[in-house]
Parts: C-alpha cells; sequence; structure tokens
C-alpha cells in the first residue's frame, strides 16, 4: 500500500503545481520571451507568424503629407540599409522581405517592450514610449504574441528543463 500511497503523493504534487511553476518559469525567463518577440519583429513577423501589415507598399502613412509621403520605396531601401533583412540568431527565423517593416529605427520601440506577470502567465505590452500604443493598433493585437517557433525554442530550451526539475523535486523518478 505504500507503494500506491507514495504515487498519489508524487501526482498530486505535479498536479497541484504545474501550472505555477510552468509561469514561474515564464516569469524567470521573461527577458528571453520579450527577446523572442524582439527577433519575430525583426523578422517582420507578429505573434502568428504572419507577415505585419500593412507593409510599405500599402501602408496609406506614404499617402499622407509628410516627408514619406509617395516616397515608400526610398523608405524601403533606407530601412534595408539601416536595418538589413537577416536571420534571426536565436529563433533562426528567415530574413523578412524588403517590403515588410521590422518597426526598428533606433530600438525605442523594442526596448519597451515589456512582460509583466498576471494570473494566467504573462502579459507582454510597451511601456514608456509614446507611439507604443499606436503601433500595437496599427500592426494589431498579435504584434506582441509570442509565435509557435518562439514556443517550442522556450518550451526545449527553458520549460521543459524547469519542469523536469519540478517533477524531480515532487519526486516523480
Amino acid at each position: 500500500m505504500a507503494d500506491f500511497d507514495e504515487l498519489h503523493r508524487v501526482i498530486h504534487s505535479i498536479a497541484s503545481g504545474f501550472e505555477e511553476e510552468c509561469i514561474r518559469c515564464m516569469e524567470e525567463h521573461k527577458n528571453v520571451l520579450v527577446d523572442c518577440i524582439q527577433e519575430q519583429l525583426y523578422s517582420g513577423l507578429d505573434g502568428t507568424e504572419h507577415l505585419l501589415n500593412p507593409d510599405y507598399d500599402t501602408d496609406t502613412y506614404f499617402n499622407e503629407p509628410g516627408p514619406w509621403q509617395n516616397r515608400a520605396e526610398q523608405y524601403k531601401r533606407w530601412k534595408e540599409r539601416i536595418t538589413p533583412p537577416l536571420r534571426s540568431e536565436m529563433l533562426y527565423l528567415p530574413p523578412r522581405p524588403v517590403e515588410v517593416p521590422n518597426l526598428f529605427i533606433t530600438g525605442t520601440f523594442y526596448d519597451s517592450i515589456t512582460a509583466d506577470r498576471i494570473d494566467s502567465g504573462l502579459r507582454f505590452s510597451t511601456k514608456g514610449f509614446t507611439d507604443g500604443s499606436s503601433i500595437e493598433k496599427k500592426y494589431g493585437e498579435q504584434i506582441l504574441g509570442i509565435g509557435d517557433t518562439a514556443k517550442e525554442y522556450f518550451n526545449i530550451m527553458y520549460l521543459r528543463p524547469w519542469m523536469e526539475r519540478f517533477f524531480s523535486e515532487c519526486g516523480y523518478r
């Protein structure tokens, strides 16, 4: 009977702490998740791994009076020069097409991306950058989401080892 009692204790320990351990892992490594979002954006992707839209060829910004009016092609070339499309270093995402924004000029928007703990995990937002909410609105709520490639990377590199340690601490061998 002792084996059954021990099995019950181990399973109960795992079940009762599983969700909190996952959230603790994400919170402790939230900087990695922010890095993942930044890499997605640099590759021109949102959290669903779709290309950011509007792209430079369809963005109405280039129709408005201002320094870039009717100059979308020049803007693309300028952006290509200052932030060249590259394969991402951590997630190995492909280089973005030149017509797709990466939302990086000086890095201010990227630096404003933060992760805050909520009951069910982390909430990603921008803080301290006045245009952050306008950018989020323009490109959609998934702009600060975690894509499948980033989830897989995080799960393999961080969550799995964390949970293996947790299972061990609960008595699972």
